[in-house]
């Protein structure tokens, strides 16, 4: 008896013990095998008392076939035909309302049939078409059996008024017991619903809290950040001012190195921080870099980046090359932004007289570029929680936690990937690698980090209305060989530009008259200057604006402008002007 009734508990769930199946799926084939096995055994009773009392085969006989019917649908799901489960049950439930209903008449409540079937096409269909299409067939059918039955258009059975009566008590009670059985499965799904629902509620707060928690960290590191940098910054710029001015404020004034130096190295923290903090408010918004891949020689990018960290970093940098093409296929300033982060942190994290290594080296298909430092190291069940913005084991002053998974992103960008290794104690290793393409369009050999391409005798205009931007821009063009001048308005830079016919134009994006876009309109309508390359310069890094300059200009800068930046910006136009020159390391 005991095997009788685990047996019987055990066939509801025919058909889920087998592979993994979503939970929604779970509950539609216990519900149709609850359903089947119930009707399967109503039919069966009913059938018998109604065969007894009123032995009409009609009835009895075909009530035992569908009471054998209903038990494939329990073999169907077994087998993982639930479609086939499905279709049994409502194909079944809507013939024996259509053949009873036009045999026996009123008497098999056929409204409360509707209700059942209508119920259990919402609870079981997942279907929004076969749903509706379901409930649209079992209202026709009920409409038909109601002409049926006031058109007097079928006979029912003779049965005598006891036989009626048992079979309306028989036919309600089954109605009303299959209604029962759905409204607890209605119950337990919505309880389930409800339980899920407040589950990620829940899960979801603690994931706001604990993200408003890193948040938080990363806003009082930031600030800490961001005050320890400016202070040099402004206490060092604000003595020279003094100094200056207690010499009367001469045109020029002796700076010591250091001063120097120490200005740089705050200014190009404070320049990473804010690149860190930009770069996080566009992944958060889902914006991404577009590649721009092109040719760049390897050796001159790494040595110009390293000689620019020189002054930043409180130990040794030591660079390792190995088996590199002289020049690759890739987008230079976004390796720029990889690695600039990647110096960031391991300087941040080296202990004192340790070094931090870059090493260089290419595969058959792969650049591979490693930074490596000699800190403290990162515990290993906390290595892959690095890549996740905002996470950070960091003291201010030590790191926003920002760095790290921006550089992943930009590197799943270019088709490559960053990873790390660590031993604690020891220091960490971060790899990325990028497909490599390598460029054999030119035969010369690759520049050595000695020299230094100049554009003699080139002409650029800068249109900007800000002093300190004309400044900088002065002294970066001089550098690189150019002969400058300048412009602070829309009609004295088309007054300038007439004069001297430049070779390029640098112009602001946001000018205080017209916009720079409005300016490049008349500059193209203009005969005399039409044919001379723009560059648009911005702080503005928004992507519209940025695909709107590149569209509509000849190129784009993103202020603060490095100088090699300036440099492969102006390259495209002024190359017919290079002479290279050798200068000390």
């Amino acid at each position: 008896m005991r095997r009788f009734w685990r047996l019987l508990k055990t066939l509801p769930y025919l058909g889920t013990d087998g592979a993994p199946l979503p939970l929604n799926s779970k509950r539609v084939i216990i519900i149709l095998n609850s359903l089947a096995l119930l009707t399967s055994f109503l039919c069966f009773l009913i059938s018998t008392v109604l065969w007894n009392t009123a032995h009409e085969i009609r009835i009895s006989g075909v009530g035992y076939a569908m009471a054998i019917i209903y038990l494939s649908v329990p073999l169907f799901n077994k087998a993982g035909k639930t479609n086939s489960a499905l279709l049994t049950i409502f194909i079944l439930q809507s013939f024996s309302a259509m053949y009873y209903g036009a045999l026996l008449g009123p008497a098999i409540n056929i409204e409360a049939l509707a209700v059942f079937l209508c119920g259990a096409a919402l609870l079981i269909i997942k279907s929004s078409r076969y749903k509706w299409a379901a409930i649209s067939f079992v209202l026709t059918v009920t409409v038909i059996l109601k002409v049926i039955w006031y058109g007097n258009l079928v006979d029912p059975l003779p049965l005598s008024i006891s036989n009626n009566r048992l079979v309306y008590f028989f036919a309600a009670g089954a109605v009303l017991l299959m209604n029962a059985l759905l409204l607890y499965f209605y119950e337990r799904a919505v309880n389930k619903s409800n339980r899920e629902l407040e589950a990620l509620v829940e899960e979801r707060t603690l994931a706001l809290d604990q993200a408003n928690r890193y948040k938080t960290t990363y806003l009082n590191s930031l600030s800490h950040d961001y005050r320890t940098q400016l202070n040099p910054i402004y206490g060092l710029a604000h003595e020279l001012v003094l100094q200056a001015e207690d010499e009367g404020m001469p045109d020029q004034i002796q700076v010591s190195t250091d001063v120097i130096r120490a200005l740089y190295a705050s200014s190009r923290n404070m320049l990473d921080m804010t690149n860190v903090v930009l770069d996080t408010a566009r992944i958060e918004a889902g914006m991404y870099d577009v590649p721009q891949p092109a040719p760049f020689s390897v050796r001159q990018w790494l040595y110009q980046q390293l000689d620019t960290y020189q002054y930043v970093s409180p130990v040794p940098l030591q660079l390792k090359i190995a088996g590199i093409p002289g020049r690759i296929v890739s987008d230079a300033a976004l390796l720029t932004r990889i690695l600039s982060n990647l110096l960031t942190n391991a300087i941040k994290f080296s202990r004192p007289g340790g070094t931090i290594t870059i090493t260089a080296r290419a595969t058959s298909q792969h650049f591979l570029l490693e930074v490596t430092d000699e800190g403290k190291g990162i515990p290993a069940e906390e290595l892959e929680k690095v890549f996740d913005l905002y996470i950070t084991g960091s003291k201010p002053g030590e790191g926003t936690g920002l760095g790290l998974p921006i550089s992943r992103k930009i590197a799943e960008t270019l088709g490559g990937t960053l990873t790390a290794a660590s031993e604690t104690g020891k220091g960490s290793t971060f790899r990325l690698s990028i497909p490599m393409v390598a460029d054999n369009s030119r035969k010369s050999q690759p520049q050595q980090p000695n020299e230094f391409e100049h554009f003699y005798g080139a002409k650029v205009l800068c249109v900007d209305d800000d002093h300190s931007n004309r400044l900088l821009a002065e002294l970066q063009l001089k550098r690189l060989g150019c002969t400058t001048a300048f412009a602070a308005s829309s009609g004295e830079a088309l007054e300038k530009a007439r004069e001297i016919i430049p070779d390029v134009i640098l112009l602001d994006y946001y000018l205080p008259e017209i916009s720079g876009m409005a300016l490049l309109e008349k500059i193209r309508k203009d005969t005399l200057l039409r044919h001379i390359p723009v560059i648009f310069i911005s702080g503005n890094t928004d992507t519209a604006e940025v695909a709107a300059a590149r569209a509509h200009g000849d190129g784009f800068l993103s202020k603060p402008i490095m100088l090699e930046q300036l440099y492969h910006a102006l390259l495209p136009f002024l190359s017919s002007r290079l002479v290279t020159e050798s200068r000390p390391l």
